[in-house]
């Protein structure tokens, strides 16, 4: 499925800036831990921009955990530097169109989480009819 590959390819973009961290996909822990950052699919919309294909808009949310607020600020800050930076995942064939985060919140085990939400654009081809091929055609010369 397209998703999960979106899912995982934007882990392995944060794993590949913060390897030391834990990740969790779609869902959150009850115990989430300081250090933890989980991946989520949030919206799924689709525009039919051609007769050929289709843009999908999708957002995804970014949650990191820290003891401290001043903790996990900083990182969700260089992770959207980064994300800017890159603009895309060209393996998945997707583009960055925004991320913001907001302030962080005490969770109910004392520690920090911070929310972010990654803005993405993919464009797929719509499915086309197959049509037989013609066979046996000879050109005729007049």
């Amino acid at each position: 499925m397209a998703l999960i590959s979106e899912i995982e390819a934007i882990e392995a973009f944060i794993r590949a800036k913060y390897p030391q961290a834990s990740y969790e996909k779609q869902t959150v822990p009850e115990q989430p831990t300081p250090g933890l950052f989980v991946v989520r699919f949030l919206r799924d919309g689709r525009t039919l921009e051609t007769g050929m294909h289709y843009r999908i808009d999708r957002d995804y949310q970014i949650i990191h955990f820290a003891r401290y607020p001043e903790e996990t600020m900083p990182v969700m800050s260089e992770l959207s530097a980064a994300i800017y930076a890159e603009g895309g995942l060209p393996d998945v064939h997707m583009r960055f169109e925004g991320f913001g985060f907001a302030q962080p919140v005490l969770t109910e085990n004392k520690i920090y989480a911070t929310v972010g939400v990654l803005q993405t654009t993919v464009r797929e081809m719509k499915p086309q009819r197959q049509y037989d091929k013609i066979n046996h055609i000879h050109p005729r010369y007049v």
